[in-house]
Parts: C-alpha cells; structure tokens; sequence
C-alpha cells in the first residue's frame, strides 16, 4: 500500500470528556478538536495533535461500547492514504475484510474514512488533505 502515513491511533473511552481531561494533563497537547458527533459513524469524537506523530483520537459510542465494558481501549490505528479506493483494494487483496465503507467524516472536514479489518486488528484510512 504505497502512499500511507501513518495519522492516528484510536482510543475507545465511555466518558470522551474525563478521557480528554486525561490526556491534556498527561500529555503535551499542541491541538485539539474538541468533541463532534459524527452521525455516519455513530460515535463521539476528539482528535489531539492532528499531522504529529502520536496522535491520539478518542472514540465514544455504539461502536466501542462492548470493547470499553471489556477494558480494551485500543481501538484502531489510522493511516492517511492518497488513493483511498486503491489503499482498500490492497488491504483486501493481502486478506483484510471491508468492515466500514468509504464515507466522509466529520472529524476530517468531509474527508472520506474507511475501515477495514486485517491479521492486526481495525485499521481506518483517511484521505489526505
């Protein structure tokens, strides 16, 4: 898959707000998002230090709920691709799964997000700016 940077990792969290609280206080915090709901994906959003590496996002919703009753926080790592159709193709021909096809994103201006599940667990794509 040529063309992909890493972008993010992605934190699942039952309270986005005590984890955002967190992560100021632990970390070095050069941006922040602030909270979004992205009513595609169902979920509750806020991305710290977005274009540096370690970027964290937090994730709250549906979609995380029985990983975060499971203590599992880890939710996903996010590449940001060039070609976001060409990025899945490749995915999909190593083996990984579509779980999540593209759509846009709140938290990325409109930019599109796909996620598709492989040997190493949730990956998301984002298209570049």
């Amino acid at each position: 898959m040529l063309g992909l940077a890493f972008h993010h990792i992605g934190i699942a969290c039952a309270d986005i707000e005590k984890t955002a609280r967190y992560v100021r206080e632990a970390y070095v915090v050069e941006s922040d998002s602030g909270t979004v709901h992205d009513p595609l994906q169902d979920v509750y959003v806020r991305l710290f230090n977005e274009g540096t590496p370690g970027a964290i996002e937090l994730v709250s919703g549906p979609a995380v709920e029985k990983l975060v009753k499971s203590h599992v926080t880890y939710y996903h790592v996010c590449y940001a691709t060039d070609d976001l159709e060409a990025s899945i193709a490749a995915a999909k021909a190593a083996g990984a799964m579509l779980v999540s096809s593209p759509k846009p994103a709140v938290l990325f201006g409109g930019r599109r997000v796909a996620f598709v599940f492989t040997e190493l667990g949730l990956v998301e794509f984002v298209e570049k700016a």
